[in-house]
């Protein structure tokens, strides 16, 4: 069964914007505007003079910032995790804490690791003659999601996705299509409201990069488990996968 671009849209859209989704954005903008803010301060701490390229000083207070830097890198990292265990779920109103705790460490690895390896299998793609690359983007694109929810590794999770896009490939290739178009209209229309630049604008495209990331995992989430469902109604035999967050029905939340 072909998966439905629009509805899986619509229903992705609709669970971004659930409390659960809300709250994530809010998240990922404090964690996207301080890396921001800590890379631009950066920037200010090294003393570079255009008469001499060689002569580059780094104030003292560097290291700290670059260490607080990779320190909010990993911690976004790992709210995107947790983030799209959570979407995967039918949690809507708590953010389970096991989201962001349950191996973690191997998740956060393979997600890493993974980034990596994807990037270039995309873009050896892109160099032979383009059509390679979009196909790879399609048929790997749940692979951090098999990772996140299912503790797969990276690698299990690229053959996972492989599989289960199978059949259903035009019609992710247009949902991500239609999901990059919404991505820039949400990006043009805070563009257009932090046109005057400086701070403003900092915090503008911060929080257009916030719900852009939400919107773009709530959908994914959305096709996933209409494809993880599908996939169990074909073979009835095969072990039902669990679409709830590990830990989603801990008495803890957040």
């Amino acid at each position: 069964m072909s998966i439905q671009v629009l509805d899986t849209a619509e229903r992705g859209i609709r669970r971004a914007v659930t409390r659960n989704g809300l709250v994530l954005m809010a998240v990922l903008f404090v964690i996207g505007l301080a890396t921001a803010l800590v890379d631009l301060g950066l920037d200010r701490l090294v003393v570079f003079d255009p008469a001499d390229p060689a002569a580059v000083e780094f104030v003292a207070p560097t290291l700290g910032a670059s260490l607080l830097s990779l320190a909010l890198s990993v911690l976004g990292m790992v709210v995107v995790i947790g983030a799209t265990r959570i979407l995967v779920s039918d949690e809507t109103e708590t953010l389970p804490r096991e989201a962001f705790t349950h191996r973690m460490g191997w998740a956060w690895l393979n997600v890493f690791v993974g980034t990596i390896v994807f990037a270039i299998l995309v873009a050896f793609g892109f160099v032979a003659l383009i059509v390679p690359g979009f196909f790879l983007l399609v048929a790997l694109a749940f692979w951090t999601v098999f990772v996140a929810v299912e503790d797969q590794s990276f690698v299990a999770g690229m053959r996972s996705s492989w599989a289960l896009t199978r059949g259903n490939r035009l019609s992710l290739f247009v949902l991500g299509l239609l999901m990059f178009v919404v991505g820039i209209g949400i990006g043009i229309a805070f563009g257009i409201v932090g046109f005057v630049g400086g701070t403003i604008a900092l915090v503008l495209g911060q929080a257009a990069s916030a719900i852009s990331t939400v919107f773009g995992l709530a959908v994914l989430a959305t096709a996933y488990n209409t494809l993880r469902a599908t996939d169990d109604e074909e073979s009835p035999e095969a072990p039902a996968a669990d679409p709830q967050t590990p830990g989603s029905g801990a008495t803890g939340g957040i």
